[in-house]
C-alpha cells in the first residue's frame, strides 16, 4: 500500500476542512490505513486559531476530537501533497487556478470531495460558516463522512479489519465474582462458584521444570528436535462473511466501511 498525503481545503479552515480531517483520520484508524492528512484554508482570516466551537462540538458528539490549528494554503502544499481535496465548488475553482499557475513536476491532483458519492456519482455537501447553526454542522458531518468512505474505496486498497480475541475467559471470571446487594452492601445469597485454591508457586515451578526436562529428554533420545515450550494460539471469533482473513476484498471492505 503506497503512502498517500491528503490535504482538505476550505475557505477559512475553521469549519468544514478540519471536520473532514478528523473524520478521515478516524476512518484511517479503523481500517488500518496509514496516510498523512491535513487541512488548510485559502484565506488568512483564522491563522493560529482553533476550529469553530460548533465544529468541535459536532466531532465530540461522535467521539472524535481535533488538535488542529488553522493555517493558510501555500504553494508548497501543491508540491508536497498527493491529493488536494476542495470542500466546495468555489474553493475547487480557485485551487485549479493555483495548480495551473504553480504547476510542478509532482503529480498533484485537485479534487472535489462532493464528487465521491454513491456509485461514483457526485453528491452535495452543505457549506458551513461560523454563522450557521448546529444542525447544519450535524448534517454536514454525515455528508462528509460518506464522501470520505467513497474516497477510500476509490483508491482500490486492501482494508484490514482486526478481530479481537475471545472474551470467554473474562466472562467466566466476572461470573465468579461475588455480588453485593445495594441495600446492605453484604454479599448476596446467590449460589457462588467455587474458586480454585491459589497454587503454590514453588510446586508449580518444580512441576514445570520436571515436565520440561522429560520433554527435552524424549526429544533428545528420539533424535528429532521439537519445540519444548509453545504458547497456545489466540482464539478469534469466526467471521460470518466470505473473507475470513484480516484483509478484506473490495466488496467486504465496502460493507465494513458502511458499518462504521
Amino acid at each position: 500500500m503506497s503512502h498517500k498525503k491528503i490535504l482538505f481545503v476550505c475557505m477559512g479552515n475553521i469549519c468544514s476542512s478540519p471536520m473532514a480531517e478528523a473524520i478521515m483520520q478516524s476512518l484511517m484508524v479503523k481500517t488500518s490505513i496509514y496516510w498523512e492528512v491535513d487541512s488548510a484554508g485559502l484565506r488568512s482570516w483564522n491563522i493560529g486559531r482553533r476550529p469553530h466551537a460548533r465544529c468541535l462540538r459536532t466531532l465530540r458528539e461522535h467521539g472524535l476530537r481535533s488538535d488542529h490549528f488553522c493555517r493558510q494554503f501555500t504553494v508548497q502544499d501543491l508540491r508536497y501533497f498527493d491529493y488536494i481535496v476542495a470542500m466546495d465548488d468555489a474553493v475547487y475553482k480557485e485551487l485549479l487556478l493555483w495548480s495551473n499557475l504553480y504547476r510542478s513536476t509532482k503529480d498533484c491532483l485537485v479534487l472535489r470531495l462532493s464528487s465521491f458519492g454513491p456509485d461514483g456519482q457526485p453528491t452535495s455537501i452543505n457549506e458551513l460558516s461560523p454563522t450557521y447553526k448546529l444542525r447544519s454542522f450535524r448534517a454536514a458531518y454525515y455528508q462528509i463522512k460518506d464522501c470520505c468512505k467513497y474516497f477510500i474505496l476509490s483508491q482500490k486498497i486492501s482494508i484490514v479489519r482486526y478481530q479481537l480475541p475471545s472474551s470467554e475467559e473474562d466472562y467466566a471470571y466476572s461470573e465468579a465474582e461475588p455480588e453485593k446487594t445495594m441495600e446492605t452492601g453484604q454479599p448476596s445469597t446467590k449460589k457462588k462458584t467455587r474458586k480454585n485454591p491459589k497454587p503454590d508457586p514453588i510446586k508449580s515451578d518444580r512441576n514445570l521444570m520436571s515436565d520440561t526436562l522429560d520433554l527435552a529428554t524424549n526429544a533428545f533420545l528420539s533424535g528429532v528436535y521439537t519445540k519444548v515450550l509453545t504458547t497456545p494460539a489466540p482464539k478469534y471469533h469466526e467471521n460470518t462473511s466470505n473473507c475470513r482473513q484480516r484483509k478484506l476484498c473490495l466488496q467486504c471492505g465496502k460493507k465494513f466501511l458502511d458499518s462504521l
